[in-house]
């Protein structure tokens, strides 16, 4: 699906890179449970955003 937000850059939340911390709020994710995450794919890098729950995945692609 193409929303025109593919490429859009995003910064993390603290702990920048790390798969068990959400992007968004900074909070541990088990990374044993099911978690949501979005993926950007930019020339020179692929990059996932893991998130705690849908409402802070929602909240950073509203942001």
């Amino acid at each position: 699906m193409t929303n025109g937000r593919e490429n859009a850059s995003r910064s993390p939340a603290d702990g920048e890179g790390s798969p068990d911390l959400c992007a968004h709020c900074g909070d541990a994710i088990d990374t044993s449970e099911w978690h949501p995450v979005v993926a950007r794919s930019e020339p020179d890098e692929f990059r996932i955003y893991p998130f705690c729950d849908d409402r802070c995945r929602d909240e950073w692609e509203d942001a």
